[in-house]
C-alpha cells in the first residue's frame, strides 16, 4: 500500500511542520511508536498489553518501545527495533512519518515518541508476539477515541507537582499513564485528518 490515502497525507503534513518539545536528557533515552495501520478504510492504532509480572509498568496497555541499546544509531531504530521485538512487525514495513514531544516517564527516562504508518492492510498483517513482555497485540479505530463518554482527566499531586492525567476506556481496558498523554497529543494533533 502507498502512502496514498487522505488521512496519512494529512498526519505526514502536519507532523512534517510540527515544532516538537525537546526536553533535557535524562540517566536514560528511549523510544516509543505509535504505529497506524488501514483496517479496510479505517485508520487504527496498534497497542500492545504489557504482561503483568514486568518491572515496571506492568499490565498497562503501550505502544511498543523501550530503551535505546548499543545498536541503535538513532531513537528512531529504538522505535523500530522495540516495534519488531514486541510485535514482529518489521521495519520493511513502517513509513515513519515524523516524532511528537519528549516526554519524561514516571521513572525519569526521557521518550521521544514516534509515529509510524504500517503500509499494508491489517488483514495482511501478521503479528508475532514477545510473549515475555506482551500479553497480547490490538487494535483501535482512532475514531473511537473522539468518543465524549471514553474519555476523562484527572488531577493527580506527585513529588509535589500537579499534573493532569488522560484516560480512555477500551472494552476492558484502561489506556493512561505516558501512553495516555502522549495519546491525546497526538489525537489532538490530528483531528482535523480524521473526523
Amino acid at each position: 500500500m502507498r502512502l496514498s490515502k487522505k488521512e496519512i497525507d494529512c498526519i505526514s503534513e502536519i507532523l512534517k511542520g510540527y515544532k516538537r518539545e525537546k526536553k533535557e536528557s535524562t540517566h536514560r533515552a528511549a523510544a516509543v511508536l505509535i504505529p497506524i495501520i488501514y483496517n479496510k478504510n479505517d485508520l487504527e492504532i496498534v497497542f500492545t498489553k504489557r504482561q503483568p509480572w514486568l518491572n515496571n509498568h506492568s499490565g498497562e496497555v503501550s505502544f511498543p518501545g523501550g530503551g535505546a541499546d548499543n545498536t541503535d544509531n538513532k531513537l528512531s531504530e529504538t522505535a523500530l527495533r522495540e516495534m519488531f521485538e514486541e510485535t514482529g512487525v518489521s521495519k520493511d514495513y513502517i513509513t515513519i512519518l515524523g516524532k511528537l514531544d519528549d516526554e519524561y516517564s514516571i521513572t525519569n527516562i526521557k521518550v521521544t515518541p514516534y509515529v509510524g504508518f504500517i503500509k499494508d492492510d491489517l488483514s495482511r498483517i501478521r503479528f508475532v508476539m514477545d510473549e515475555y513482555e506482551v500479553e497480547r497485540i490490538f487494535t483501535v479505530p482512532i475514531k473511537y477515541f473522539y468518543k465524549k463518554d471514553i474519555f476523562w482527566t484527572e488531577n493527580w499531586v506527585r513529588n509535589g507537582l500537579k499534573r493532569k492525567v488522560y484516560f480512555y476506556k477500551y472494552n476492558d481496558l484502561i489506556i493512561w499513564g505516558l501512553t495516555g498523554r502522549i495519546l491525546y497529543k497526538f489525537l489532538k494533533m490530528i483531528k482535523k485528518c480524521i473526523v
